[in-house]
């Protein structure tokens, strides 16, 4: 593809197919060269109403079903007439709920599932009336490579800002992570799907009144390892110039899967393939969609209850490729960033507060299982030992877990589990989320530009139980996916005044970063330093956002100062000394496997 805007020489003289644009009251027709008609709708901005010109659902791959199911994605072809990019397009397969199943039951026969790579741009000025070309933020959505899609990522917030924004879908789960590790099912076809989806973005944004040499991917949890993981990949050298990766990582465990064949196997045995790897391939791809997700559904649960760890099913998990006619990742991330060979452009890094209260919900569930109740003295001997080997932590001796619980509880709390709640809230967000993200920018900061951030802000609106209906015998906090609320709107609800005020110091460090490279200043920001050393400085984003010199502080801040549900104390020296905390009587929990989201 080529990476400028379109052109043909013709007897010597260059030809430039131009964007039309017809304007309507309520849509924006336009023709795009090389790929067809389009027809937009009308947005507004969030604070100055200022119009968004949107364009959904635009393919750029063909649907990935049948003969292409499991093999890297193949280039969209133009349409002929006009193509309706008014609304959404289909979410990639997948399935959260029981009724999830049910609708895929029903629809798999008159419908193709599979046809969902679609993406979508927005953006500020109209298509050929471009008075400049914009900066290019490219969004890659969360949810454990295994459930979302772009749906929920609306421009309102971002679009306050002179940017382009785009939001993409790709293969989930084992349609887009599966891997035989050989040429038929290689792995990291959900990867190449981003990588195309970026490729289109390269060729295509500039008629759009996007810069396509000033991109900045951006994602979180899935997405934000999604990130780093094109940073760590040779098939993206220059497709991008920033990065931001916020709860998430190519060096956390739980992105990658060392034993991707064997877990194949078993998920492929669930729906009665066999034999050869030719033979399963050939018998996959004409396995139902239902039947696939149900395969790797009953895998996971199997795996995870078998084990008690998050580290080691598969399905859903990016593989080193040994196969395949493009090898997304040829080493393990841990080497690419420890050895220098990943790309060196300016990149944000950060987490949000209470990360850990994601994963306690999951332990918690384990520990119910067995019949623990509060007081137990199996709590209080087992627990933070659960967390650990959850997080795929050996402690054959339990020194470390004698070192957690010497340095996140009180003596009188071991054995009560509402006691034990900030410490393990700590413990479980730094295992499996914290460290490794903070180790991103550990590996980066002395070879390019990186700034550091926790998010800390407590707002009325939460991700905590991702609308699902779950409850817990505690708050969520800061939750992980809460900082999503201030850059996306959320369906719960609008942002009182006072959380349009962080969500408009969130969107211009955001924007910043992705216009100039700097995120400041910005509203109650006036610096935000580089990191420079091994621990800081960081921002702490809050309702008066600082910059702190220690990122280890953020690894034991709820046992410091508390977690809470909605609104929280004004938190002063008192509560920070004190180490005080308050949440919810238990409450039923409902039973959830680990998605990281």
């Amino acid at each position: 593809m080529g990476l400028g805007p379109p052109a043909l020489a013709v007897l010597g003289q260059i030809v430039v197919f131009f964007v039309v644009v017809v304007w309507s009251e309520e849509y924006v027709r336009v023709t795009v060269p090389s790929l067809g008609q389009l027809k937009g709708s009308l947005n507004v901005s969030l604070w100055t109403k200022r119009t968004i010109y949107q364009f959904e659902g635009i393919p750029y791959a063909q649907p990935p079903s049948g003969e292409l199911r499991f093999l890297e994605p193949v280039a969209a072809k133009p349409w002929s007439g006009e193509l309706d990019a008014t609304k959404f397009k289909r979410r990639c397969p997948q399935a959260l709920l029981e009724e999830d199943m049910f609708e895929i039951n029903r629809t798999q026969n008159i419908e193709d599932l599979e046809d969902c790579l679609y993406l979508n741009v927005f953006t500020i000025q109209k298509p050929t009336t471009c008075s400049k070309r914009f900066p290019v933020m490219f969004w890659i959505h969360g949810g454990s490579f295994r459930v979302g899609s772009a749906h929920g990522f609306r421009p309102n917030h971002l679009l306050e800002q002179d940017v382009v924004l785009v939001t993409i879908n790709y293969r989930l789960g084992p349609f887009g992570f599966l891997s035989l590790q050989d040429d038929n099912i290689s792995g990291n076809m959900g990867l190449l799907d981003m990588l195309m989806a970026l490729q289109w973005t390269k060729e295509h944004i500039d008629d759009f009144c996007g810069d396509s040499t000033q991109i900045t991917i951006f994602g979180q949890s899935s997405g934000g390892s999604a990130v780093s993981l094109m940073l760590a990949s040779p098939l993206t050298q220059g497709l991008f110039q920033r990065a931001i990766i916020q709860s998430g990582g190519s060096l956390c465990d739980w992105t990658m899967d060392h034993n991707a064949a064997n877990h194949a196997l078993e998920i492929a045995r669930e729906v009665k393939c066999s034999g050869s790897n030719q033979q399963i391939y050939e018998c996959l791809k004409n396995v139902t969609v239902y039947d696939i997700l149900n395969a790797h559904s009953t895998f996971t649960a199997t795996a995870i209850a078998k084990y008690h760890q998050v580290t080691v099913n598969g399905g859903n998990h990016a593989v080193v490729q040994v196969a395949g006619k493009q090898k997304f990742l040829v080493e393990d991330p841990k080497v690419t960033f420890t050895e220098g060979r990943y790309h060196r452009v300016p990149t944000m890094v950060g987490f949000t507060k209470h990360e850990g209260t994601l994963i306690l919900g999951n332990i918690y569930d384990f520990i119910l299982n067995r019949n623990l109740t509060e007081g137990s003295a199996l709590i209080n001997n087992e627990y933070t030992e659960a967390a650990l080997k959850f997080s795929g932590i050996k402690d054959p001796s339990g020194a470390i877990a004698d070192v957690f619980n010497e340095h996140y509880f009180n003596r009188s709390q071991l054995g009560n589990f509402t006691l034990m709640v900030p410490g393990l809230t700590d413990i479980c967000g730094l295992l499996l989320l914290k460290s490794c993200i903070f180790l991103q920018a550990k590996k980066t900061y002395k070879f390019t530009d990186t700034y550091v951030y926790t998010f800390n802000y407590q707002g009325h609106i939460t991700k905590w139980g991702y609308n699902q209906g779950l409850t817990y015998p505690f708050p969520g906090g800061v939750a992980h996916s809460d900082d999503l609320v201030y850059l996306f709107p959320d369906d719960k609800g609008n942002l009182t005044e006072r959380e349009k005020i962080m969500a408009k110091t969130m969107v211009e460090l955001w924007t910043n970063f992705a216009i100039s490279g700097k995120p400041t200043p910005a509203t109650g920001v006036k610096e935000w330093p580089k990191m420079n050393h091994a621990h800081g400085p960081y921002l702490r984003i809050k309702t008066h956002p600082e910059v702190r010199s220690n990122v280890l502080d953020e690894y034991d801040i709820t046992i410091k100062e508390g977690l809470y549900d909605y609104p929280p104390p004004d938190l002063g020296e008192s509560a920070a000394q004190s180490g005080s905390s308050s949440f919810y009587s238990p409450i039923p929990l409902l039973l959830l496997f680990c998605i990281l989201r």
